[in-house]
Parts: structure tokens; C-alpha cells; sequence
């Protein structure tokens, strides 16, 4: 028998300890990640460069790309490439002696922008002239960082409840002609939540793609503004603009096709942003999150409109009948939000648990069988109890609700975590997860001299941070130069310098191999002042 005291305190508990998990788990966030830039930062080039280039994780839209000389000024870029994973630009030949910051900014693919500098030095190394330029243009927390969390997640709850309500409305359309007592059970409030909430909506989704702009153009003048309308995060804010327009529309009498072409606009705005376009099979992946999203609606609307309902009722209960159809149509709506959550985290190889993505999702999976476990026992237990009129049961079902509700909304803020986190298959790592993983856990490479040997150690072999560990016999060693380079997709060779640990033991600490793929991996073994030894490995992931 369910006691309902005794049972909210467990399902309060097992919210908490959810909660606490999360706390727990260390970010690993998915906007773009700069590989490796040419030059290097920090390097010294006794010939000028004939370009600057940057080497993604993904594929990003460049909104700014200048290099600046030692006195501010600009220097022309020729022949740009804004969008790929390898921006780049052409620098004017022979440029004169001096310390050069190069900046830039970029739309990530999961719509973030994302920014960062480098510097390099031409001619004479000048280390005090190279630092102090670094650190004059060393950037902040980007104070738009917060406003902007905020507003995207009220336009991510607000997208939601404003589809959910409108199928909360049309349920009680087709239902409303059962009861004698339609005036309980009248669609008037609903439609006015909607419409409010998709002004607010709208209003905050003009407010985010503002600080956009403010974000990725600090000089904006309005010629930008079609190359970031023609961006994936453009293509979603336009799409989410119209359908909520179209929504406002429907609720203030509209045609009859206005909420469901509205509701459809609104969903898709999602799609093209976040990693569903980069993953490995973006199609499958815009389809499974398009159903996902379509579920978290119904169940956020259904479960707001039943509470709503329950607190302007008493037994006997003349609506049972719109709660017992919300519960039929939930009994094949949750299980499909269940299978295309399940669907994407297999797209992005999310289940592992050393992963910060991994354990954001398996937390997202327990809290959504809770909830389904609530609803069943609502389905079986507490909706035949209403039929039979039973005010226990009705104020029961009201608590679950309600509980229901705060379960959902933490579910959702879950959502908001992992389509921030870098997925597996994005191939990156968190700097909190550990090294060795139930797939391979290292590989490992020799590289053979005659007078001596180095053993090459990979942990964990997998795209991502990685840690090298070498070991050198026969040869003295003073230190150790490691250049990765991946040819296939164009990402030039990124160095590490390690003096040893101990006498022939070299570590070399997180090490980004972000992508899938040979890498080629460059040896420079420092044996005295005026001899090295050098070799080439290669090494898959």
C-alpha cells in the first residue's frame, strides 16, 4: 500500500541525491576548441609568416580574425576563410620585426561564440617585450557570460511550455464537449499562459541574439548581420522568431493549423544548433531531438495544465476524463522522449561512465524513470480511485504533480548541462575524468636507435586530453620535444618540451588529440648541447 508521506520523503531524497550527484560532476564544456595555430603562440620566427591559421575541434564561423603590431594597428588578412575547422588569412609580405597579437571570434556549433589570442614574436626573441604584449591582451570572464545563460535558459523553458500548453489546450478542445460542466474545464486560461509566454519568449529570444551580436562584433555596424542570419544559430533564431509569432497569432484566434505550424517552427529552432549537425549522422540525430523535444512539451504543458485542473476541482471530479486521456496518450509519448534521449546519447557514444557527458546523462535517465514510475502509479492507482470520486486520491494525484513538475524541471536543466558538455564523439575529454576507461586504456610505441630505445605510452589512446608517458634507455636524455599532427584533416604539428622526471622518464600532461584518427607524432630527444636524436611515430585513435 503507498503511504503518501513516507513515500514523498523518498522521492524528495532521491531529487536531492540526484542534485548532489550533479554538483559533483566536472564541466567539460562543448564550445569550440582551438587545437593549434600557426605560428604557435609564443613562438619566435626569424622569417615572417606568410599566413595565420587556426585549427578547431569542429567546424566554426570566424566573426573576427586580426593581427595586431606592436603599436594597435591592424594588419591587412588577405584571401580569408571564415567557416571550417581551419580558419586562416594571408598576411602582407614582409612584415617588419616586432611582437604580433593575433585575436579572434567565432560561433561555435552549438551557437556559443567563442574567442580567445595568441602571440608570436619576428626577429630577435625578446621574451619581456612578447610577455607584456600577451599579457596586455589577456582576456576576462566575458561579462555577457551570465545575462546570457540566463536568457537562453528562459527561452528554452519558455519554447517548451508555450508548445505544451497549446497541446494542453487542443486536449482539452477535443475533451471539453463530455462534460456538462464545460465551464471548468474551459480553454480560456490556457490560452492566455500561452500567449503571454510566447511574448516573453520572443522578447528574450530579440534580447539573446542582441548580446550575440555584442559578443561576436564589438565594432557591429550592421554588415554582419547577414552573415550571422545565414549561420546555423542564425537560421534557429529566425525560426524560433516566427513561430512564436505564429503562435501569438493562434492564440488570439488564428486558424486552425496556426498552433500546430507554430509549434513545429518553434521545436525546429533547435535543431540547427547545438552538435546535432556535427555529429556522425547528423539527419538520425535532428530527428531523434526533434521527438525528444516534442515529448518534454507535452509532458511540461500536460503536467502544468492536470495541476492547474486539480486545484479548481473537488470531488466528485467532472474532469477525470481529460486526466484519464493525458495518461493514455502519456503511455506511448514518455517512452518515445525515453528512446530518442537513449538514441542521441548512442549517436554521440554518451554512455561511458568516465565521461562528465556520460554521467550527466545516465543522471538525466534516472531522474526520467522516477517521473515514469510516479506516472504509472497516477495511471493505475490514483486515476481509478478519481473515477470513483475518492478526494484522497485527487489530493494525492495533485502532490505527484507538482513533484512530477519539479522532477521535469530539473530533467530539463540536465538537457541545458549536456548540450553544453562536449560529447565523446565530439572527441573531448574533461580535465576531471580519469585516464583509464572500460574501452582501451593506452597504446604503445617504440622508437629504436642503435646505442639505445625510447617506449612511447599513450593513456587512454581515445580522442581527447591524453597523457604521454616516455621512458628512454641506453641514451643520456635532457629533455624531450613531442610535435602532433593529425595530415588528414589538415592540423599542423603542436609541440611539447619536457625536461624528465627522472633520469629517462618523461610525462607530458594533457595533450589535446581531439579528433579520431593517424596521428603522426614527431621526436626530438635533447641527448647534450650539440646532439639529439630524432624519429617518427604514428599512432591511431
Amino acid at each position: 500500500m503507498f503511504h503518501p508521506k513516507r513515500g514523498f520523503a523518498w522521492i524528495w531524497s532521491g531529487i536531492l541525491c540526484a542534485l548532489l550527484w550533479v554538483a559533483g560532476i566536472p564541466p567539460a564544456f562543448a564550445h569550440a576548441s582551438l587545437l593549434s595555430t600557426f605560428p604557435e603562440d609564443g613562438a619566435v620566427l626569424q622569417e615572417a609568416p606568410a599566413q595565420v591559421r587556426l585549427v578547431f575541434n569542429e567546424p566554426v564561423q570566424i566573426t573576427q580574425l586580426q593581427v595586431l603590431d606592436s603599436n594597435g594597428r591592424a594588419l591587412p588578412l588577405e584571401n580569408r576563410v571564415t567557416r571550417g575547422e581551419a580558419p586562416q588569412g594571408d598576411l602582407p609580405q614582409g612584415i617588419p620585426e616586432g611582437v604580433y597579437i593575433v585575436s579572434w571570434r567565432a560561433i561555435s556549433a552549438d551557437s556559443h561564440p567563442v574567442s580567445g589570442s595568441f602571440a608570436f614574436q619576428v626577429g630577435a626573441a625578446d621574451p619581456g617585450q612578447l610577455q607584456a604584449a600577451r599579457t596586455a591582451h589577456a582576456q576576462g570572464r566575458d561579462p555577457l557570460y551570465w545575462p546570457l545563460v540566463g536568457v537562453r535558459w528562459g527561452i528554452y523553458l519558455g519554447s517548451l511550455f508555450v508548445v505544451g500548453v497549446l497541446g494542453w489546450w487542443r486536449l482539452l478542445r477535443g475533451q471539453r464537449s463530455s462534460f456538462a460542466d464545460s465551464d471548468r474545464v474551459s480553454g480560456a486560461e490556457p490560452l492566455s499562459w500561452a500567449f503571454a509566454t510566447a511574448w516573453i519568449t520572443l522578447s528574450l529570444t530579440a534580447v539573446a541574439f542582441s548580446l550575440h551580436l555584442a559578443q561576436l562584433y564589438p565594432h557591429f555596424n550592421g554588415r554582419e548581420l547577414l552573415r550571422v542570419m545565414l549561420s546555423p544559430y542564425g537560421w534557429g533564431t529566425g525560426l524560433r522568431l516566427v513561430g512564436l509569432g505564429i503562435l501569438i497569432w493562434a492564440c488570439e484566434g488564428g486558424a486552425v493549423w496556426a498552433s500546430g505550424m507554430g509549434s513545429v517552427l518553434v521545436l525546429g529552432s533547435f535543431l540547427p544548433i547545438g552538435h546535432a549537425l556535427t555529429s556522425e549522422h547528423p539527419m538520425g540525430t535532428m530527428a531523434l531531438l526533434g521527438l525528444h523535444l516534442a515529448g518534454s512539451a507535452f509532458w511540461l504543458g500536460g503536467l502544468w495544465g492536470l495541476e492547474r485542473l486539480l486545484g479548481k476541482e473537488s470531488a466528485p471530479y467532472p474532469s477525470v476524463g481529460i486526466i484519464q486521456r493525458f495518461s493514455d496518450v502519456a503511455t506511448w509519448a514518455v517512452p518515445g522522449l525515453i528512446l530518442a534521449g537513449v538514441g542521441m546519447g548512442g549517436i554521440h557514444r554518451g554512455w561511458h561512465w568516465d565521461h562528465p557527458y556520460g554521467q550527466y546523462l545516465w543522471a538525466k535517465l534516472l531522474l526520467v524513470l522516477m517521473m515514469v514510475g510516479l506516472g504509472a502509479h497516477n495511471k493505475f492507482r490514483l486515476v481509478p480511485g478519481l473515477q470513483q470520486g475518492g478526494q484522497a486520491a485527487g489530493r494525492s494525484l495533485r502532490r505527484i504533480v507538482r513533484l512530477e513538475l519539479v522532477g521535469l524541471i530539473l530533467v530539463l536543466g540536465l538537457t541545458s548541462f549536456l548540450v553544453a558538455q562536449a560529447p565523446p564523439s565530439h572527441g573531448r575529454q574533461g580535465m576531471g575524468a580519469p585516464l583509464e576507461s572500460g574501452l582501451q586504456t593506452s597504446c604503445e610505441e617504440r622508437l629504436n636507435w642503435p646505442e639505445g630505445s625510447l617506449h612511447l605510452r599513450i593513456l587512454p589512446c581515445r580522442p581527447g586530453e591524453n597523457q604521454i608517458r616516455a621512458e628512454v634507455k641506453g641514451v643520456p636524455a635532457q629533455e624531450l620535444t613531442l610535435g602532433f599532427s593529425l595530415p588528414e584533416h589538415g592540423i599542423p604539428p603542436l609541440r611539447r618540451t619536457v625536461a624528465p622526471d627522472r633520469p629517462g622518464q618523461f610525462v607530458v600532461e594533457n595533450v589535446p588529440l581531439a579528433l579520431a584518427g593517424e596521428w603522426q607524432i614527431e621526436v626530438r630527444l635533447l641527448i647534450s648541447d650539440f646532439e639529439e636524436r630524432r624519429g617518427q611515430i604514428a599512432v591511431s585513435l
